[in-house]
């Protein structure tokens, strides 16, 4: 039995050497060419510029938008966002008009805005913004960020060019420093930064935003009198309503919080527990909705 094990096992190894020295000597035939690797094509922001009423445009690329003012004494540019994005927004100008530069506002202090100020300041702008935000900017310069040439105090200051009254108002801390709402008085249109994104719940975790602070500003803006909205995300322009909106979304989202406090839900399981299926379809529901209930758990919890 030993034996014949031993033969059986040569007889196998015989078999396969044979197969190996076949294989070998047979003609090989090159497997198919697999097509070329293609590496995706990064699809270039598309810019587009909305004429939101005679004299007041939107400039953007879907994600972020500039404010434009166009008048017979010269253009106001709200947020010029980067220096990439100044540069566009000039062409953009200088497609429709060719009344000067005169000034460029700063909604308020966060660079992603008010990048690229140099770019409309050397085409002529004097760039303003609310005594707040520039403090701040003194306090965190930034390369691409210009210190504004002048500054306004208070709740109110407006600007008149070419038959254009522009109201420019500060009702507090909501979002950074200077929040600064503007109205075209005579087109019933205000301009909001961050503080009104249509249809979305906030960014992230509510990044320097004061949620108290942010639901009794967006009180103050409704009691403004104005039809249209321009926002600098999502969507160029909307009705008051979407001002609305977003009020009552941080006041579900409060009650919410306080509904879990009366259920007993262990402190750190709240945010993750809230659901909002008012507001499912909005941007960002998924991903940031906890985000914003973290936010304004701390605020509730510690004042901040």
């Amino acid at each position: 039995m030993k034996f014949a094990h031993i033969h059986l096992a040569s007889v196998s190894v015989l078999s396969v050497l044979a197969l190996t020295i076949l294989a070998a000597c047979a003609p090989v035939t090159p497997p198919p060419t697999a097509p070329p690797a293609t590496e995706p094509v990064s699809q270039a922001p598309v810019y587009e510029l909305f004429e939101v009423a005679d004299g007041i445009y939107s400039y953007g690329n879907g994600f972020i938008y500039s404010g434009i003012v166009v008048t017979d004494e010269g253009v106001i540019v709200i947020d010029p966002m980067s220096s990439q994005h100044a540069a566009l927004t000039l062409e953009a100008i200088r497609g429709i008009t060719e009344q000067p530069m005169r000034y460029v506002i700063y909604s308020h202090n966060h660079w992603d805005h008010i990048g690229g100020g140099q770019v409309l300041k050397d085409a002529g702008a004097t760039i303003i913004s609310h005594v707040d935000a520039r403090d701040w900017l003194v306090e965190h310069p930034n390369p691409d960020v210009v210190v504004p040439d002048e500054v306004w105090e208070g709740n109110r200051h407006d600007i008149s060019l070419g038959g254009k009254t522009i109201e420019l108002y500060f009702f507090g801390p909501s979002h950074g420093q200077g929040m600064t709402v503007t109205r075209f008085a005579e087109d019933r249109i205000v301009f909001l930064a961050d503080i009104v994104t249509p249809n979305r719940v906030g960014f992230g975790n509510l990044p320097d935003f004061f949620p108290a602070e942010w639901e009794r500003t967006l009180t103050e803006v409704e009691a403004l009198d104005f039809d249209t909205a321009m926002f600098t995300h999502q969507e160029p322009s909307g009705p008051r309503s979407a001002v609305t909106q977003q009020r009552e979304y941080i006041q579900d989202l409060r009650n919410a919080i306080f509904a879990e406090f009366q259920k007993g839900t262990p402190f750190l399981e709240i945010p993750n527990v809230i659901e909002l299926p008012k507001y499912k379809d909005w941007a960002g529901y998924d991903d940031w909705l906890a985000l914003n209930a973290w936010r304004v758990l701390m605020e509730i919890a510690i004042g901040w």
